[in-house]
This record gives structure tokens, sequence and C-alpha cells, in this order.
């Protein structure tokens, strides 16, 4: 087999011109159901050889204000994917189409073939961030899971390797190949407002044991998987997506706490990691992001940690690096410091200045050849392992639906649910709810909600569990960030009717807004008790003041939402125990 594997390799190698190994380093966006044109072109013209899937609520957009071969400065392109820039020429960024898990498998099977069909032959892989809650690349009708901080509050590290095992099944069945998981951040910072329940817990220890059953998890559906932020994010202070985190720790505790992680799975086969987006004074990585740093991935993470496998930046989007690199050359950058592959999930012509910026790198001397050649070895290898070689990864398409609704991943759903959603403190003795008491729900939108909108997840999801164990439940649905109108329909509502108790969620959602702690206080100030549900325990939603608290570390999905409501009322123990310290 080995044999077999070098073979196909130097094959398709040899085949290859400098165009098509430039594509097979790139991996950009797809998102929605819907094949255009210039997708097409991607793959047949530019021998894309990866994309990042997302059936989430991002659309699919051309910018027509900017020409092949130009660059608009970072404001301008961040702003572009944000829904109101976006050009809607194809599809609403507000309610692209959703497709079942059958009729997604079935558009990215014709992607395939397309590969396949393409000189060489060399098949694309596609990727997909799944880390439970608030991710925008749900596919659709797939089974929802706690964060791994969650899995890590059930005390149990086996219930990581069935959710791993549940979520990479349901993946592969719709063709994904690769997913960016785990997060191997160690979240030390409490107020890290990036990570948080990201993370599997605020330890080397915790983080490593329940990484490793996620890795045996991911390994035995078939799906590589990817360990992140490289070399750990968990003590930031910022967010990534919209500047440059500095993390300052000395080189003892990185190498101690956030990059023991890293050595453990390493050690047990971790095929891919992700670099982060930003920096880290003790590593040496002082001016230009990790990813950007080739001391940082060529000696260290490939000389003194001995890692073999691929290396892929994060997402080039980010402020991080828009705030102070015009993209193009951020990420001819990043493939000198030793990346093999490159996340962008643009969908916009700036992608031509992209390929054409790598190519002239490689003429100019600046991105040797045989280092290109050697990225892409690593990524044919990779997606061998994926078993592309033998059909380009087609799929029976029937069968993705099928595997949302197998014993196995219901089961394991319903489980990870009950044994992760845990009352973080009940001062008020609000709890539990008892059913002949008048309540009323504030419920959220959260963007979970938006991206899936089917029975199985969509606004108004627990009061609807709520309902089912009390008749005495009334609800009033607000934005997941409320405005004006919202507040007021509140206020008009509790004014109006006589409730006893409110419930209101408090879901945090670090790509878009704080959660609404605002809110929270307005209803205290009624003097009615007041239950908050909110997907941290950090502070970001859980505040030292609110006096009863529960927390569940998935928003979305009916098994989640049926845990919290039992709960609430008292149908369910709670058998979950808080990872982390606050």
């Amino acid at each position: 087999m080995a044999d077999a594997k070098s073979k196909w390799i130097d094959e398709k190698l040899g085949e290859m011109d400098l165009d098509q190994k430039v594509g097979q380093m790139m991996v950009f966006g797809f998102c929605g159901p819907i094949i255009t044109p210039d997708t097409v072109e991607m793959i047949t013209k530019y021998h894309v050889g990866g994309i990042r899937i997302s059936q989430g609520y991002r659309a699919i957009t051309l910018y027509n204000d900017i020409k092949p071969g130009e660059e608009p400065d970072a404001m301008t392109l961040r702003s572009m994917h944000s829904p109101k820039g976006m050009n809607k020429d194809y599809i609403s960024a507000k309610n692209p189409p959703r497709a079942t898990a059958s009729e997604y498998a079935g558009v990215l099977n014709k992607l395939r073939k397309l590969s396949i069909d393409r000189k060489a032959g060399i098949p694309i892989h596609f990727t997909v961030d799944q880390e439970g809650s608030g991710s925008d690349d749900l596919l659709g009708g797939q089974r929802l899971f706690p964060h791994p901080m969650g899995l890590a509050a059930s005390g149990d590290p086996s219930l990581a390797y069935r959710v791993a095992l549940a979520v990479g099944k349901q993946a592969r069945a719709v063709g994904g190949n690769m997913i960016h998981s785990p997060v191997l951040d160690v979240n030390t910072n409490p107020r890290n407002p990036e990570i948080g329940t990201r993370a599997y817990g605020d330890t080397a220890e915790t983080v490593t044991e329940y990484a490793l059953q996620s890795l045996k998890g991911f390994q035995e559906a078939g799906i590589v998987c990817t360990g992140k932020h490289f070399p750990g994010r968990g003590e930031s202070m910022a967010d990534a997506h919209w500047g440059l985190p500095s993390v300052d720790l000395d080189r003892e505790t990185l190498m101690r706490v956030h990059i023991a992680p890293y050595r453990a799975l390493i050690e047990a086969g971790l095929p891919a990691i992700m670099t982060a987006h930003s920096l880290f004074p003790a590593l040496g990585v002082t001016e230009k992001p990790a990813g950007m740093t080739r001391a940082l991935l060529h000696d260290f993470l490939r000389g003194e940690l001995g890692f073999d496998g691929v290396i892929t930046t994060d997402n080039m989007m980010m402020g991080g690096i828009l705030k102070q690199y015009e993209m193009s050359e951020a990420i001819v950058q990043t493939l000198i410091a030793g990346n093999d592959l490159v996340l962008c999930r643009d969908e916009s012509p700036i992608r031509l200045k992209i390929l054409e910026s790598v190519k002239q790198a490689v003429r100019d001397g600046r991105l040797p050849e045989k280092e290109v050649d050697e990225k892409v070895r690593r990524i044919m290898a990779m997606r061998w392992d994926m078993g592309l070689a033998d059909n380009g990864g087609l799929v029976e398409e029937h069968n993705a639906d099928e595997v949302t609704r197998e014993s196995f991943v219901v089961d394991t759903a319903e489980e990870a649910a009950r044994r992760s959603v845990l009352p973080l403190r009940d001062d008020a003795n609000a709890l539990p709810l008892r059913p002949e008491q008048r309540v009323l729900l504030i419920e959220q939108i959260f963007p979970t909600h938006a991206a899936q909108n089917n029975l199985y997840c969509h606004p108004g999801l627990l009061w609807e569990e709520m309902r089912g164990l009390s008749s005495n439940v009334g609800s009033i649905e607000i934005e997941n960030v409320p405005g004006e109108k919202d507040r007021q329909r509140v206020k008009r509502r509790i004014e109006q009717d006589d409730y006893d108790i409110l419930v209101c969620t408090n879901y945090y959602y670090h790509k878009a807004a704080a959660a609404i702690s605002d809110v929270v206080r307005e209803l205290m100030a009624t003097g009615k008790p007041v239950i908050v549900v909110a997907n941290t325990p950090y502070e970001f939603a859980v505040e030292p003041d609110f006096p009863t608290a529960v927390v569940c570390f998935q928003p979305g999905g009916r098994e989640n939402m049926r845990a919290v409501a039992r709960i609430l009322y008292g149908d369910l123990k709670p058998t979950a125990k808080l990872p982390v310290v606050l």
C-alpha cells in the first residue's frame, strides 16, 4: 500500500505544471448549495485543490466592483464580507436556500466530478469547520453537538470519542474530507473573547485527554482532523477575527501548558495543524503572526516537535491579517513560512491576484519550487489517506440523510445533550420551575437557528420544549442582538400579563457581538425572578449578579433544548460539572 501511495503521488505531481501546483495549495470558500460559473472556473481553470464548504447563513457573492488583479484595502475587504456589503447577484445573504444532507452531497459530487475530469485528474477535498455551537458551517439537517467544554463537563472522555465519530460520520456522508477540529487551545484566560467554550478546558491535561479521544473518533470516521490554533490562543485577550492578539507568556509556560496538547497529539498521529493569527514573543514571534513565521513552523513545529503532516493557515480573511498586510502578499509569506495549505474563504476576483502573486513568488525564487513540490506531496499524501485516489471521493448521495438518522448518531446527540447541561447557580432558589407557574420565555434567534431553520433547529425551539412540560409558558422571540423595538415588545408583554417568573436566553457569539446582559438587567429591574439560560459559564453571559443561571453548550438542536427544558422543570437530574475555574 505504501508503494501504491508513493506511485500515485509521484504520477500526479509529475503531471502538474506550476499553475496546478499553486492551485493545489489553495482552499477557497463555497457558501451555500448553488454552483455558479465562478465556482466551476475555480476548479477547472485555476486548479483549486481544496474547498471550504459552508451551508450556513453566508451568501454566494461576486464582487463586480473588483477587477481581476486588483485588491481593495483591508477595511473595504472586511466590510464586503458583512451582509450589508455583499453584492447579492446570486443569493440573498439574509435567506440563502437550504438543502438536505443528501441534496448537498449531490452538489459536492458535481464539484468532485469537475475535478476528476480536469487535466491530471487531481481530486479536490472538502473542508468543514464544526466545533458545535455557533459555527456557520452547518450541513443541512445534521445533528448538532455541544461545544468541547460541554463534552468535558460530562467527565467522560469517551463521550468526546463518540461525538467526534458521529460528527465525522455525518461530514463524510455529505462528502467532507477534512475538519478543522479538535481545538487544542487551553483556555487559561476566562476573559478570552474568542476561545472560551471552544476549548475542552483550562488545563493541558483536560484538553489533551479529550482531544486524544476526539482524534480517535475522527480517524475512525475516515476524516482528516486539524489541531488548532498552533501554538495556542487560550491566554489571548483579543479576538484574531478583528485584530492581532499577542500572547505574552514565558516560554516555559507555553511549552508546559499550551504546546503540551500538540506534543501528545503529534505523537498519536495528528494529520494536520492550523496556525494562529497571533504573536508569541517568547517563541520569537514578535512582528508577523505565528502562521507567517518560518522559525516557528519550519524550525520549531517540524524540527523540534517532529510534525510531518499538513500545516494549514487559519482563514486569511481575518482582521489580524488584513489590518497589517495586503492579503495576497500575506499569503505568499505564509507559504514561505512553511504552511502547505492556504485557507481563504473569499469568493471574489481577489482570488485571481492571490494565485498570480504566489506563482510570481515561485518564478522570482522567493518561494522555491522545490518547497512547493514538498508541500504538494504532503497535500497529495493527505488526499490519498482521505481515500480520494479511488473514485475522487464521490459518495452515495442518498446515504447522507440516513446517517443523520442512524441510531448511533441520534443516541450520541441525546447523550451529549443530557450530560453537558448544568445549572451554574441558583441563589434565588428559582429552580426547578413548577408546571403551574406562569413563565415568560424571552428567546434569542441565535445564528445556528437561522442557519438551519428546520424542525430540528429553529427559532423558538426552547419554547417548544418547555411547552411540552407546562402549558403555562409564554414566549417572545428577539433578535440575537435585540434593538429598541425588541426591548419595547418585551417590556409591553411583561406589563400586560401577570407572569410569575422570566426565563431569558443570553447567548454569547464571538463573531458577531457579546451577550445581552443589559437586557437581563432590564428584566431583573422589573422585580420578577429571572432565570438566565446561557451558552457559556463565563462572565460574557453569566455575570456575578445573575442569581440563577443554567448553562448549555449548544443553543441549537432539539436534543440540547430538550435537556435544558427538562432541567429547568426538574424532569432531568443534571450530572455535568464545570470543567474550568471561573
